[in-house]
């Protein structure tokens, strides 16, 4: 019954993973400067976690032609319990072993109980990991367990012609008490890790090392931006019906020269560099000069964007010229492949040694941390 969710959720599973790592890169490396694998696995096994309970609560799927499986249709039970209950008026409790052995058998008790383990992991996490009182961990399960009986009573969002399970009261109950659970055990299973004001502090120090990591989701955010306003340019222009040739090399061009003029007007940041804290400055931490930060993105620019009209155009000067010409040709392709090797090199270099890279030695500059080193108050 329980084994079908859990292996949905692990086929699901890196989709989620993929659609939130970004977002959550962002916000660690904001509010912290850097991002502990601890930190990483704890969400990451959250998110997993919320994904297969979620899957619990709607699988197995009927078959939408089936009416049998909608025999639930518009019934709520309101009445806390009725199932234990009317187990009890059938069989009037006794002390007696077999009758409880029977009893922890019947499916109203391990329903109720697995309502309320179904949520205990979710009160430890929101103790430990989002630091929730109890109050609010109270709230916030009866409001996990709400949305589940909502998504059922919904027809799973008006997919199906009615619902397929039943809105019951004892859900709410037991989940409800299932999360204050878990909040009041999560000291018990969560000892041996460190406290989360632990690993956000340890998060802030390691934030001076800026990684490759942090400057590249500071870059992808430049470019997403970027992107948006060079499609609404060229939007603009075809409203007035005027015809612009596009091309990677301009695309490239455009973008560094939009770095270069947002390092040169915001002190060496950009929108991307600001979310992420980091900024360009020279190697002795001062402030990046005008003439530095322009000789930075010209040189990033030849590498990237210039070697490619170099490389285009020799391709298509080989195909007609001949003799002596054609050799040069050949000795500037190979070296435009060489470059090429060189960029690579340098960015495996930079990803694995943690060293500037070959423009910013050139340049003199450097991506430096603007994150504060002070002691957070965790949410």
């Amino acid at each position: 019954m329980y084994l079908s969710p859990m292996i949905t959720a692990i086929a699901v599973f890196p989709i989620l993973a993929a659609l939130i790592a970004f977002p959550f890169a962002l916000v660690q490396y904001h509010k912290y400067g850097s991002i502990p694998w601890l930190k990483v696995l704890i969400f990451f096994t959250f998110a997993y976690y919320m994904l297969t309970i979620y899957f619990m609560i709607i699988l197995p799927l009927p078959d939408k032609n089936d009416l049998s499986s909608f025999s639930y249709a518009g019934h709520i039970e309101l009445i806390p319990f009725d199932n234990i209950l009317d187990y009890f008026r059938k069989k009037p409790f006794t002390m007696d072993l077999s009758y409880i052995l029977t009893f922890l058998k019947s499916p109203c008790f391990y329903e109720l109980a697995f309502n309320i383990l179904m949520v205990v992991p979710f009160g430890m996490y929101l103790r430990y990991y989002f630091k929730c009182i109890l109050k609010k961990t109270f709230f916030l399960s009866f409001l996990l367990s709400l949305f589940f009986e909502l998504t059922q009573l919904s027809s799973l969002y008006g997919y199906y012609p009615a619902p397929y399970r039943t809105f019951d009261t004892d859900d709410l109950i037991c989940n409800t008490l299932g999360g204050v659970l878990g909040w009041v055990l999560s000291p018990a299973f969560t000892f041996f890790l460190p406290q989360r004001r632990q690993l956000d502090e340890q998060s802030v120090a390691a934030s001076v090392k800026v990684s490759v990591w942090r400057r590249g989701c500071a870059d992808i955010v430049d470019v997403i931006l970027f992107m948006l306003i060079y499609t609404a340019i060229q939007f603009g222009l075809s409203l007035f019906q005027v015809s612009w040739q596009s091309s990677d090399e301009l695309y490239i061009g455009a973008f560094l020269f939009l770095q270069w003029f947002n390092a040169s007007i915001s002190h060496g940041s950009s929108p991307g560099k600001s979310i992420c804290r980091i900024q360009v400055c020279m190697n002795d931490k001062k402030k990046a000069s005008f003439l530095a930060q322009l000789l930075r993105y010209l040189i990033l620019w030849a590498f990237v964007s210039g070697n490619l009209l170099l490389a285009q155009w020799v391709q298509k000067e080989m195909m007609v010229q001949t003799g002596m010409m054609q050799n040069i040709l050949y000795g500037t392709n190979l070296f435009c492949y060489v470059i090429e090797i060189v960029m690579v090199m340098d960015v495996l270099h930079a990803i694995v040694m943690h060293k500037p890279m070959l423009y910013e030695k050139i340049s003199h500059t450097e991506i430096v941390s603007t994150m504060p080193l002070t002691p957070l108050d965790t949410e």
